[in-house]
């Protein structure tokens, strides 16, 4: 098969786009890739058709390579609505979206509008002050979650994202103590631990006039918190983890902490902000609300997904929820289907009642779907 490849300038609003999609060196793969402003924002990798046949293989690169387009087409679709419909939640699970694709500027709009609608949703404070942090606006993001812990001290990402914009100005001290309360809120926050390991570290390493007894308890702590974090598995999500680790084992400590703070800020954040997100805003405002193949995607991801970390607690939930939708779908078709009995047969009297049943008792289930949803 020729080196065949695709590419298309896609313009949505005042952003411009460049879809790419081509077969990896062995044509075993598909690989679909959306660049913004020369960066890459998002990739996707799929085996190819080849061994089939050529054409077969050729069709599926212009399905995946369109698919792409159609998918940032949507995205901005979805953006005029969710700001047209002014809905809190919408906004912050889309302002997540674009944070994920490092898309900033829209990002930090649905933010704050999202604190316009509701200043009292904690979540968007810590997403507001995390998408700041990515931007490299450190100072700002500590005031806006500064006034995130005013409105919700008790919420543990707020304190962590805190932690790390004070790791980024230098200021360790106050980092530690975020890192602390964050813990204190949540003992199995593990991204804390490893970044209050690093703020201790970087205490010793930078101290001026301190003896070497506090220096050394410090140093002390810091490789005792680092442990808690290394026997857990879901370091692998911490870049640079085993790199930075290595350095600490060689007592290159200065090292360690210059690798943290040379890394891009958003590095440092979770990276499953994606799956739920979209299906909300595609099932929401993206017209997937009737597409069982879509539905049975997510859930087939949220299912991998738990392979790997069953104790998530936001994938069990997010499962439950596809679980509902899907009962949903089912359930409305069971709906015409008793309706299709009674047009074919209009004295079928016990269709007619299995349909006032169903509508009658079904109307619970809908309010309570979208109580969830909202």
């Amino acid at each position: 098969m020729d080196n065949q490849g695709l590419n298309n300038d896609v313009s949505v609003g005042e952003r411009k786009f460049h879809v790419q999609s081509h077969f990896s060196g062995d044509h075993k793969h598909i690989i679909s890739q959306v660049y913004h402003e020369g960066q890459l924002i998002e990739a996707c990798e799929v085996p190819s058709l080849e061994a089939n046949s050529e054409g077969d293989a050729s069709r599926q690169l212009k399905e995946l390579h369109q698919k792409r387009i159609t998918e940032i087409e949507i995205l901005y679709y979805i953006y005029e609505k969710v700001k047209a419909v002014r809905h809190a939640a919408s906004s912050n699970k889309l302002g997540l979206v674009f944070l994920q694709k490092k898309l900033m500027k829209e990002a930090l709009e649905q933010f704050r509008l999202a604190l316009e609608l509701d200043p009292t949703f904690s979540e968007v404070w810590s997403n507001l002050g995390r998408a700041l942090i990515m931007e490299g606006s450190y100072e700002e993001a500590t005031e806006v979650l500064r006034k995130g812990i005013a409105q919700a001290p008790e919420y543990a990402d707020i304190r962590n994202f805190l932690g790390i914009a004070y790791l980024y100005q230098k200021d360790y001290d106050s980092a530690v103590e975020q890192f602390e309360r964050a813990i204190s809120l949540n003992a199995n926050y593990i991204g804390a631990h490893f970044l209050l390991g690093i703020s201790l570290l970087a205490t010793s390493v930078h101290a001026a006039d301190t003896d070497e007894q506090t220096i050394g308890e410090a140093r002390s702590r810091a490789l005792s918190t680092l442990e808690i974090a290394a026997h857990r598995p879901v370091t692998h999500e911490i870049p640079a983890f085993e790199e930075v680790m290595q350095l600490v084992e060689k007592e290159k400590y200065a090292e360690a902490v210059e690798n943290v703070l040379h890394s891009q800020p958003g590095d440092m954040l979770d990276r499953f902000i994606g799956l739920e997100n979209e299906f909300y805003l595609q099932f929401m405002y993206g017209g997937k609300g009737k597409d069982d193949q879509y539905i049975s995607t997510y859930v087939e991801n949220l299912q991998q997904v738990l392979q790997e970390h069953p104790d998530y607690a936001d994938i069990h939930n997010n499962l439950g929820i596809a679980n509902l939708i899907q009962c949903r779908n089912l359930f409305l078709r069971s709906l015409e289907e008793f309706r299709i009995a009674l047009k074919v047969n209009p004295d079928f009297s016990k269709a007619e009642k299995n349909l006032k049943l169903a509508e009658n008792d079904g109307k619970g289930f809908l309010i309570l779907l979208r109580a969830i949803l909202k």
